[in-house]
């Protein structure tokens, strides 16, 4: 039965049926504690507990959205894929020289830093 709620009705995260010490150190790889996604994580889960768990299904939507895209990268390999098909159609039509740029790092040499603009020094 559709609701209008965008996240799905059986949307949940995974939690222990009983709660003990053993089980929030197991827990800590699931979650996206310490890496890129986690400000995205802290977000939604910020906005779920103040809405709770039914009203958290529709307000937090857009929370949801920014964490999975976050998690997942889709819409970065679709604008890469894009941008890519754009460059080779270019090149086809006669318009480039290449298709690809010529000083561009090789598959797996660079490592983006995502903490260049908040250093501490």
């Amino acid at each position: 039965m559709a609701t209008g709620n965008r996240v799905p009705e059986n949307f949940q995260t995974l939690s222990p049926i009983v709660k003990a010490p053993l089980s929030d150190t197991l827990s800590v790889p699931l979650s996206q504690q310490g890496r890129i996604c986690g400000f995205f994580e802290s977000q939604f889960y910020r906005c779920m507990e103040a809405y709770g768990a039914k009203l958290g299904r529709k307000y937090c939507d857009l929370e949801h959205r920014d964490l999975q895209e976050c998690i997942t990268g889709d819409k970065q390999k679709k604008r890469a894929e894009a941008i890519s098909a754009q460059r080779r159609k270019l090149f086809l039509e006669g318009k480039l020289d290449s298709p690809f740029l010529d000083n561009h790092p090789e598959p797996g040499q660079f490592k983006t830093d995502h903490f260049q603009w908040n250093r501490i020094n």
